[in-house]
C-alpha cells in the first residue's frame, strides 16, 4: 500500500497543477450538489435529505450526468432511468422509504455517505472515488476501495487540504476536476 505521505504529496501535486477555474469549481462542486438536492427535494416532496440519499445511492459506477437523470426520474416518477444499476435504484429507493434517509447507509458504505455528507454541506468529509483513489495513488482493484484503504486516502486528502488551507471537500472536488481533465499526476 502506498504511504500516507506519498498519497498527499501526488494529491497536493494534482492540486497544484488546478488552474484557477479547476479551484473554483472543486470549491462549489459540493455547493451545487447540495443546491440540486434541495431543489429536487423541495419539487418533488420528499425533502433535501432523502434526494441527498437517492443523488449519493445512485452514483456508484454511475457518471454524474446519469446520476442526476437517474435522481430526477425516481423523485419525480418512482422508477429506475436507463443506464441506473438495479442494485443502486434499490438502495435509493428504499432511501425515500426511510424515516432517516441518512440510517440507508451500510457500514462499507464509506464512499457514498461520505458523498451524502458532502451533498448536506459536510466540507470535512472526503468523498473517495475511484478518481481519488487514483489521484492519490491507492489501490482500488475493480474499482473497489476497502475500508483501509478508504480511511488512509481519506487522511491524505485532509493532510493535502490543510497544507493548501482548503476544505477536505474542496481538495478532492478541485483534484476531480482535474484528473477529469488529464491532468493528474
Amino acid at each position: 500500500m502506498t504511504t500516507q505521505g506519498t498519497m498527499t504529496r501526488r494529491i497536493l501535486r494534482t492540486f497544484d497543477r488546478a488552474t484557477p477555474s479547476d479551484v473554483e469549481a472543486g470549491a462549489v462542486w459540493y455547493r451545487d450538489a447540495g443546491d440540486l438536492a434541495r431543489t429536487l427535494g423541495e419539487s418533488s416532496g420528499h425533502g433535501t435529505e432523502h434526494a441527498a440519499a437517492v443523488i449519493s445511492h445512485l452514483s456508484t459506477r454511475t457518471p454524474w450526468a446519469r446520476n442526476v437523470t437517474g435522481a430526477v426520474t425516481l423523485l419525480a416518477t418512482g422508477k429506475r432511468a436507463p443506464g441506473i444499476l438495479r442494485s443502486n435504484y434499490a438502495r435509493a429507493a428504499a432511501s425515500l422509504a426511510a424515516a432517516d434517509p441518512g440510517a440507508t447507509f451500510g457500514p462499507k458504505a464509506s464512499k457514498t455517505r461520505r458523498f451524502y455528507a458532502n451533498i448536506l454541506g459536510d466540507t470535512e468529509a472526503v468523498t473517495v472515488d475511484v478518481w481519488a483513489a487514483r489521484v492519490a495513488g491507492a489501490d482500488a482493484p475493480n474499482g473497489r476501495i476497502s475500508g483501509r484503504t478508504y480511511d488512509s486516502v481519506e487522511r491524505a486528502y485532509r493532510s493535502a487540504a490543510r497544507r493548501r488551507g482548503v476544505t477536505p471537500a474542496t481538495m478532492q472536488a478541485t483534484t476531480w476536476v482535474v484528473a477529469r481533465n488529464g491532468r493528474a499526476s
